[in-house]
């Protein structure tokens, strides 16, 4: 779509990307996606206590500026003409809050981020107040209550920094989540710094009305919260503001999206009933429900797609969110020291038999001798089920109380199995957010739906992962090989924003190759499967229930080895009942008739 003024990669426009793990600057052709130069740098995460997580806001900044100077470099090595670049776009994780003194421009604490559970003891005390309805506030804000959204955050720096207090009282501060902070930063910080969100950040702060777009005074003053300190909310697709210093100075600043709706734009999903899983150290899964805002009465999050232009309609989303799945692995590796490397060696018989299970057909194709030395373990791993519930459950549960739990150890345990069935785990948590999915969309068409899963993210790249999951969920995964799906999306808005992009275009064009991995499993087998990490998430739920323990795991293996077990047990409940009622029947009988 871009004309003859610009070189052969067409019009080009640069990215932003703060994940939670690493800064990054991508400059990309608006002519075919590709990313033509490209740095990144490693972000440090800050740990004081366990559950908190924080950042440098000085340090984002600084890491932003030198990715962006080091991409123009390397374009220049190239040969690709820099001025070739005619806007930029930010994306960042959601949730991550900054409070900053607007007249100095530093940051008044380091910036909590979305994962951070400080705020859990501000969460009990308002559940409590609101008798534990968790869904409170979620036909405001389309979000129940939870510590990983930034009104929490925000409230707890005003009880627990006195500096915040001061600052607020004084009205010199400002708050933002990263886009906010990155974008003030970028067009003049203290002198003529634009304050500014986008919707997708916006909704994630807990504060917007999911129906006005607005900031929601009642959700204000619910979470005691000044509304003075909060940015312009805009669509993400406009021109936000000019860049005042650096190589890009005087590129508009054309688009602006939180990560994993960017990540749905960016892997062009862009039609209602299309699924997006973005896997990293946690993992979002994203349905888009296109113009029809959906309220989900299982516990999902209804959010917000895309707004592509300030006139433009808005496509909004299902959402699970799953706080730990890259990162359980990453806590075996770190803290209990276990080599989580799955075997390379890609035997069938091996995949296969961990979830179609040792009595199968593959089985009999082994011999005991094979079984033994190769199939043995394997055959064994499903018995083991991990959940990692380290600071509580997000969707579909919302359970800020919840603890981790690893059932089915046994002395032949191994590393290996306790990796693989973390790696289940998220198949698990997945699998329990498409779930959610359709029954919130009872009156949908499935015959238009296919059972196909998009998958991108840092640990997507793992293959042993993502078979593992498409063998959990029963769906199909499709890997598009895509360099930052998030990245791309904001390009994406940027582009339509600067008129060198549309959505139809960037459909038709940017689609990458795609790596697809089918599920090995049978449904009996993952229904068997599904029930023992059932059973292990409500012992998540109630871990400090230790009255009924015994005895629940006695009953689940009794519906382990006998599926009618509940129906049986009915049985006297059922006579004892009817035998009741004949007896009402007849002593009323005799009452009107009686024996002479």
């Amino acid at each position: 779509m871009s004309n003859g003024r610009y070189g052969r990669f067409g019009a080009l426009i640069g990215v932003a990307c703060v994940s939670s793990t690493h800064c990054r600057f991508l400059i990309y052709s608006t002519k075919n996606a590709e990313v033509l130069a490209y740095h990144e740098l490693k972000l440090r995460q800050i740990v004081h206590q366990s559950g908190w997580m924080e950042y440098d806001p000085s340090e984002i900044w600084k890491n932003t500026q030198e990715c962006i100077e080091v991409a123009y470099k390397n374009l220049v090595i190239l040969e690709i003409n820099p001025h070739d670049i005619i806007a930029m776009g930010i994306v960042n994780q959601r949730g991550t809050s900054v409070l900053w003194n607007k007249q100095t421009g530093q940051p008044l604490h380091n910036a909590i981020g979305w994962s951070d559970c400080r705020s859990t003891p501000i969460l009990k005390n308002l559940l409590h107040n609101v008798r534990h309805n968790v869904d409170y506030v979620r036909y405001r804000s389309g979000l129940p209550l939870s510590s990983c959204f930034s009104a929490l955050k925000i409230r707890w720096l005003m009880d627990h920094i006195p500096s915040v207090a001061t600052a607020i009282e004084e009205n010199k501060v400002l708050f933002g989540t990263l886009d906010s902070w990155l974008l003030w930063n970028l067009t003049g910080g203290v002198e003529t710094g634009v304050h500014s969100t986008d919707l997708t950040n916006a909704h994630y702060t807990s504060l917007m009305n999911l129906s006005t777009q607005q900031w929601d005074p009642k959700l204000c003053q619910f979470y005691k919260l000044p509304m003075n300190i909060l940015p312009r909310i805009r669509s993400n697709s406009e021109i936000f503001g000019y860049v005042l210093e650096g190589p890009l100075l005087g590129i508009p600043i054309a688009g602006m999206m939180g990560e994993q709706p960017a990540s749905l734009l960016g892997q062009l999903c862009v039609k209602a009933g299309q699924n997006v899983c973005t896997l990293d150290d946690s993992c979002f899964v994203l349905l888009n429900t296109a113009k029809e805002k959906l309220d989900s009465a299982n516990g999902l999050i209804t959010g917000i797609a895309h707004k592509l232009g300030e006139k433009e309609a808005t496509n909004y989303t299902l959402e699970g969110a799953i706080s730990n799945a890259g990162s359980t692995v990453t806590w075996l590796r770190e803290k209990l020291q276990i080599n989580t490397e799955i075997n390379s060696n890609d035997n069938v018989v091996e995949s296969l038999n961990t979830f179609i299970g040792e009595n199968s057909m593959i089985s009999s194709s082994c011999s005991s001798s094979m079984l033994n030395a190769e199939c043995g373990l394997a055959a064994k791993r499903s018995e083991i089920t991990f959940v990692p519930a380290f600071h509580g459950m997000y969707a579909p549960y919302w359970r800020h109380d919840a603890r981790g739990i690893i059932l089915g150890l046994t002395s032949q345990t191994s590393a290996e199995n306790i990796t693989q069935a973390a790696y289940e785990a998220t198949g698990f948590q997945i699998f329990e957010v498409l779930q959610a999915f359709k029954r919130d969309t009872p009156n949908w068409d499935r015959s238009c739906m296919q059972p196909v899963l998009t998958f991108g993210g840092d640990y997507a790249e793992n293959s042993h992962l993502v078979q593992f999951i498409a063998d959990i969920i029963g769906y199909m995964l499709e890997r598009p090989q895509t360099t930052s799906p998030a990245g791309l999306g904001v390009m994406i808005a940027a582009g339509v924003t600067m008129k060198v992009v549309s959505l139809q275009y960037a459909v038709k064009m940017y689609a990458p190759p795609t790596d697809v991995f089918s599920p090995t499993t049978t449904k009996n087998r993952r229904e068997l499967l599904y029930r023992r990490w059932d059973y292990a998430v409500k012992r998540c739920l109630h871990w400090n229930n230790y009255e009924t323990y015994e005895a629940d795991v006695e009953l689940f293996a009794q519906r382990e080895l006998d599926p009618n077990l509940p129906v049986r047990r009915s049985i006297p409940g059922s006579l004892f009942l009817t035998s009741s009622f004949a007896l009402i029947l007849l002593a009323n009988y005799l009452k009107n008739n009686p024996l002479n």
